[in-house]
């Protein structure tokens, strides 16, 4: 369908969340059992085990083809190196006689969710197991949902590859909940991240007072800006190509220009695609199109202008962002920075999943011959705050 109206994004995850609630209670009162009969029912798959054994998993990346293995590699150094780069370093700072070291410390158990649809999605595990790896996560775990056919060969192929320490046939918000609690044979993460449908998304919600989560990610996003200089193929190309990931993403083309509207249109409707929603909205201006986006908040922004580099500091709220000769699709897969990106608006106040995302910052504080002014504020505020103990435990020190 094409529209020429902004979208409508407004959905609630709490009815997904009490659909999802249930199935999360099931998991973390019966363990393994529970996940092999949840298996069965949802996924029509009847597991003998959770767990994939190791000879599974050398079976499965044996059968991998050796041209997507090298891709494999080739993905996996850019990646590394790339994320490598934005490691931050450990510090120690001196102000006012205080000395303080800012550690980084990675988490010790991660919990890697790679969605299934029609097919499996390698390059998920890619995106979120390698800033894991360099960050220095100690355990990682993989979640996806079994297939009849046995583990996908590049998902077997990946995880050998970054040393992941078990591979579990579980998908949906049962895998979600296998990890938040732990069962028998799943091991308890400190941390879940990954992408999914709403159902996976309302699980993690569910399980985030006891778990670490990424974040909850909806349907994909991409918004384009153009105007009369934007390629209107290359543009279709773009909106054509993350309409396959489903026909809830979220595809809007803000164009100055009639024409590349039209002839846009023109590409969709001959392409074949599934129907997605497409919204083709005439704007006034860049500005106003910019200014639409900016409310948008999209996972996905791409500028099709001309000096596009000049309003890239303008954007403030987007996932990430690309230029019109920079596919979003290459995000996607090899880019750099994690496909995993906010949704539903949530570029407003957070950004893609990052190398950040695994590490927890530890000071360490040590306050000998602090200066009097800085020690008696403290008193003074807590004296004020009503916290007496507070105030004399840091005076007994300096008085």
């Amino acid at each position: 369908m094409i529209y020429h109206t902004l979208p409508d994004r407004r959905s609630d995850i709490g009815d997904y969340v009490e659909k999802v609630r249930a199935i999360v209670n099931e998991v973390r009162q019966g363990g393994d059992n529970a996940l092999i009969k949840l298996t069965e029912r949802l996924d029509g798959v009847k597991l003998s085990t959770v767990k994939a054994t190791k000879e599974e998993i050398d079976e499965a990346s044996a059968k991998l083809p050796h041209r997507i293995a090298t891709d494999i590699d080739v993905i996996f150094k850019h990646l590394y190196d790339f994320h490598s780069q934005t490691k931050p370093p450990n510090q120690g700072i001196s102000q006012s006689n205080l000395v303080i070291d800012l550690v980084w410390e990675p988490i010790r158990r991660v919990g890697i969710y790679v969605p299934k649809g029609r097919n499996s999605y390698p390059s998920t595990l890619l995106m979120t197991g390698v800033p894991a790896i360099v960050a220095g996560v100690d355990e990682l775990y993989v979640a996806s949902a079994p297939s009849v056919s046995g583990l996908d060969p590049a998902v077997a192929y990946i995880s050998k590859k970054m040393g992941v320490r078990e591979i579990y046939r579980l998908g949906g918000p049962q895998a979600i909940a296998a990890m938040a609690f732990g069962t028998e044979s799943v091991a308890k993460v400190d941390k879940i991240v990954g992408p999914g449908g709403l159902f996976v998304q309302a699980a993690k919600l569910l399980v985030s007072q006891w778990v670490g989560i990424d974040g909850i990610e909806g349907p994909t996003e991409l918004v384009i800006v153009a105007d009369e200089s934007a390629d209107s193929r290359l543009v279709a190309h773009d909106l054509l190509a993350q309409a396959e990931h489903g026909p809830n993403t979220v595809l809007v083309l803000l164009s100055t220009s009639e024409a590349v509207l039209k002839e846009v249109e023109r590409a969709i409707q001959s392409s074949g695609s599934p129907e997605n929603g497409y919204h083709l909205v005439k704007v006034s201006s860049l500005a106003e199109a910019i200014d639409l986006s900016r409310s948008l908040s999209p996972e996905h922004l791409s500028l099709h202008v001309k000096d596009a580099e000049a309003y890239v500091s303008e954007v403030r709220n987007a996932g990430i962002v690309t230029l019109g000769d920079t596919p979003p699709a290459l995000v996607d897969y090899c880019a750099g920075p994690s496909h995993v990106l906010p949704t539903s608006g949530w570029a407003r106040f957070r950004g893609g999943l990052s190398i950040y995302d695994f590490l927890k910052q530890r000071a360490v504080v040590r306050a000998k011959g602090i200066e009097k002014d800085l020690w008696s504020a403290a008193v003074d505020i807590a004296n004020y705050e009503g916290f007496m103990w507070h105030g004399r435990s840091i005076g007994a020190r300096y008085e």
